[in-house]
């Protein structure tokens, strides 16, 4: 994103009455040769939140200790072989050794991991560890697979692997020992459907100023959601480069799609007995009950994937 860019969605964030501003999506914020200046100018505005994969964190201890209310490490794993595997070019040491600088420092540190079929053996040891570096929480999520190959590491859909309730069991009650907070995603679905942007009056922009409504549809990508190859298009009511946030958000169409969410009038598609050999199904384009676009197969939307979030701090604490 282009500092120029930048500023101007801080005015207009000011604006429209934003108060919590998270650097996060599907990138590494730290990476930003302007990471420093914009957390310090967008703190004397918001209570800021970052999401970061921690392997730059110790080169920018300073400017997130003095910026930054909450910050989410993403750690799979504990064990670091096997980390190695799954943050290919990472280093475990790096990153623990971050995340305890930044403890030291005072800054609240969560865990963000992604659970997997080859790591969620190793929950319980993901406790102890967070437990050990003095970590607020563990926000645990499922996997949105980006290719067919990781399609076989998901542990949610309509029959879950039998272990994962024993595994989960054991951690809850770990954590509750440690006194340290744990997040659990869903491995089932669920009658309720909740998304947790729409219903928090938070959304997403690029770093080329599109206004997007979640972190689900951020970009255009394949997934393969319960075993089948979607085609996920990128949700866009508007360019900050040609329109004002104030704009965008009561547009018409953006204020009919938050309605429509929020009264869940999409069809359920993941527990749908025709999802398998639906073609409507293969793209969040539309639906078979009319809808364009549609939210009808979106795992955020029933749970199964956790996102850090200023309502995820403030609902564990009872803010």
């Amino acid at each position: 994103m282009s500092y120029k860019l930048f500023r101007k969605i801080l005015e207009e964030l000011k604006d429209i009455g934003v108060e919590d501003l998270w650097f996060d999506g599907w990138g590494e914020p730290t990476y930003h040769t302007r990471f420093e200046e914009m957390a310090r100018d967008a703190s004397r505005y918001f209570n800021l939140g970052l999401v970061t994969n921690g392997t730059m964190a110790m080169e920018r201890v300073n400017a997130i200790k003095e910026n930054f209310s909450w910050v989410f490490v993403s750690v799979d794993v504990a064990n670091p072989d096997e980390y190695s595997k799954v943050r290919v070019g990472s280093n475990f040491s790096i990153v623990d050794n971050a995340i305890r600088e930044l403890v030291r420092n005072g800054v609240e540190v969560w865990i963000s991991s992604v659970l997997m079929r080859s790591t969620v053996k190793d929950v319980l040891n993901l406790v102890e560890w967070a437990s050990d570096v003095n970590a607020s929480g563990i926000l645990l999520s499922n996997l949105i697979a980006t290719h067919p190959h990781m399609a076989k590491e998901q542990l949610y859909g309509k029959l879950p692997p039998e272990e994962v309730p024993r595994i989960m069991f054991k951690a809850r009650n770990l954590a509750m020992l440690k006194a340290i907070r744990i997040v659990e995603p869903f491995f089932e679905y669920r009658t309720d459907r909740r998304c947790p942007f729409i219903e928090e009056r938070s959304f997403a922009i690029t770093y080329d100023g599109k206004v997007v409504p979640c972190l689900f549809t951020l970009h255009t990508f394949d997934a393969w959601v319960d075993g089948r190859k979607s085609k996920i298009k990128q949700i866009s009511f508007g360019n900050l480069g040609r329109k004002h946030l104030k704009d965008i958000w009561w547009s018409e169409e953006y204020v009919s799609f938050r309605s429509k969410v929020r009264l869940a009038t999409y069809p359920s598609c993941n527990d749908c007995p025709f999802w398998e050999g639906c073609d409507i199904a293969g793209s969040n384009e539309y639906d078979c009950w009319g809808n364009s676009p549609t939210c009808s197969f979106c795992p955020y939307y029933r749970g199964i994937i956790n996102c850090p979030r200023s309502y995820v701090v403030r609902w564990i604490v009872g803010a």
